[in-house]
């Protein structure tokens, strides 16, 4: 038995390359065909295996060091296009023969996406906050004597007979409003309309910030706790719409306007009622829905893909007062109340209080068609895009019970099936939830902070709200001081702005949030202005909270999806 050895080294070389020492392949192949030995034939092979891997690991090594540096000497590859916003692909270094044809066909693809991609991207990359400031809850029954300090009758509230208690409070309050309920919605009309032209005058006119107009819930209600929904009987009988088709008209009339084109208004809500036959569990049906406009300039554009309806889901035990007559205790009121008329009362039930946990939506999904036809698209879903801009809104209790984040999760669950709708170019298309999460989020809202456990924000995300509860404390935030979650993070404000970014290291993953205080103060009603704030609220909302005012926040970028 022969044995035959070999020595082998590996020398520096672009393609780690082997040498044999000694001898050349050719040589001891024939050395090994000419002995028949075996060993020498294993020594053979393995040398050939080791040459072959190793040339194959050194091509793949290879391909990849070419093209790591075409792609870091051209930004046009740096992130694979997507997030460096570049123009144009035509670059392609092909520097190296046998990989030039595979970045080709790379750059070729991305060119393809990026074609695709440029013709939906969104022309605002800034967003300005315009948050309208407006207590909306109901009045005090009772307020303090400034001069003994005593409690005494409300003056707002005399000769409505539309008292009531909150489920979560022991103070007896009233709605207020206007006996004629068209007056009272052109009252309501003109005050946001003061709202939205302060907020023009203040806000940033770069036609690349989007400029977002936001108000609180409860802004349209009427002294009985809602506004009526006509039938089709007494609109036909009248010939003309009801007060909650005025108020969309009104709405509908700020918003079409050319120094609107770049604002998105969600002008609060608007609570709406609806009797039933005596028959039914219920009285009446109940309605709390937030009108959300695009502004456009009539001259040239159209309405379509401007008008939206997003309906408020679950009902909260602050969304209504009981009424006097359905309290099992009223003798407090009825002492010191003595204007209080049972037999002449029309406010609503507590639909809460009588076990009636969601609004009755069914309505807007058998209308849906028709509301189409007249230029309105629901937002069921809390999901829309506006001008490529993924959105989630939520209303109040909505947001605490996560109903974006829910939606998005049972989306992903169930197929990635959802369509909501998209509105860009005086069009109207239905696409699928953003899987990266919103961009942007808004809130509308009476007695609601932002819930860090129900965000659903894309990274680098905002989220704005503003309360009609809070609007006398200034935004803050506080960490640790809940002690049932002594970990997260608790945001409050009247008028409120979060951003949220995700992080990812080796040891941990987490979410950092950061709350905006880069916002300016603006009175609408200025001392020097000739109107008195109390003179233009009296009637419609209580003059005995706090001031309106207009939060304006400061620029902030759309994150990049």
């Amino acid at each position: 038995h022969n044995s035959f050895t070999m020595p082998i080294k590996t020398e520096n070389s672009p393609l780690l390359g082997l040498r044999f020492v000694g001898q050349s392949p050719e040589s001891l192949e024939t050395h090994c065909r000419h002995n028949h030995d075996v060993s020498c034939h294993s020594t053979l092979m393995r040398a050939r295996s080791i040459f072959w891997t190793v040339f194959i690991v050194s091509t793949c090594l290879t391909s990849v060091y070419v093209l790591g540096t075409t792609f870091s000497q051209s930004s046009h590859y740096t992130q694979l296009s997507r997030f460096a916003g570049i123009e144009d692909l035509d670059y392609v270094d092909n520097s190296s023969d046998f990989a030039g044809g595979f970045v080709e066909t790379v750059a070729q693809n991305i060119r393809r996406d990026q074609k695709k991609e440029s013709t939906n991207k969104s022309p605002y990359s800034q967003v300005q906050t315009l948050s309208f400031q407006i207590y909306t809850g109901g009045a005090p029954a009772f307020i303090p004597d400034e001069t003994t300090g005593k409690l005494k009758h409300n003056h707002e509230c005399r000769g409505l007979n539309s008292y009531g208690l909150p489920e979560d409070s022991d103070s007896l309050q009233c709605y207020l409003g206007l006996e004629d309920s068209a007056k009272d919605v052109q009252h309501r009309l003109g005050i946001m309309t003061d709202a939205v032209n302060r907020a023009y005058d203040v806000s940033n006119k770069d036609p690349s910030v989007l400029k977002i107009f936001l108000a609180p819930e409860f802004f349209f209600r009427g002294k009985d706790g809602a506004f009526a929904f006509a039938s089709e009987e007494s609109e036909e009988a009248n010939g003309a719409c009801s007060d909650i088709c005025h108020i969309l008209k009104g709405l509908e009339n700020i918003a079409a306007q050319k120094r609107f084109e770049h604002w998105l208004f969600l002008f609060g809500t608007v609570i709406g009622s609806e009797a039933l036959p005596k028959e039914d569990t219920y009285d009446y049906q109940f309605y709390n829905f937030a009108p959300l406009f695009k502004g456009f300039d009539p001259a040239i554009s159209k309405r379509v893909g401007k008008n939206f309806l997003v309906p408020k889901r679950y009902v909260s035990n602050i969304d209504f007062l009981t009424p006097l007559r359905h309290l099992t205790n009223r003798t407090i009121a009825m002492e010191l109340l003595d204007d209080v008329d049972l037999s002449v009362e029309r406010t609503l039930m507590n639909p809460h209080a009588n076990n009636h946990k969601k609004y009755d939506n069914q309505m807007w999904a058998k209308y849906k068609d028709e509301l189409t036809e007249l230029g309105y698209n629901m937002i069921e879903y809390g999901w829309f895009y506006m001008d490529e801009i993924a959105f989630s809104v939520e209303i109040c209790l909505d947001h605490l019970v996560h109903r974006a984040l829910m939606t998005y999760n049972a989306d992903i669950v169930t197929g990635s099936k959802t369509l909501v709708p998209s509105s860009s170019n005086d069009s109207v298309e239905w696409r699928g939830i953003p899987k990266s999460q919103a961009q942007i989020s808004l809130v509308s809202s009476a007695g609601m902070d932002i819930t860090v456990a129900s965000l659903a924000l894309a990274n680098g995300g905002h989220i704005f709200l503003q309360d009609g509860m809070e609007g006398d404390v200034p935004a803050h935030s506080r960490f640790g001081e809940d002690e049932c979650q002594p970990n997260e993070y608790e945001f409050l404000g009247g008028s409120q702005s979060v951003k949220r970014t995700a992080v990812i290291s080796a040891t941990d993953v987490t979410f950092e949030y950061e709350m905006s205080n880069n916002y300016d103060d603006h009175e609408i009603y200025p001392e020097d202005g000739g109107r008195h704030w109390k003179d233009v609220l009296k009637g419609v909302f209580s003059r005995e909270a706090y001031k309106p005012k207009l939060t304006v926040y400061d620029l902030v970028n759309i994150t990049l999806v």
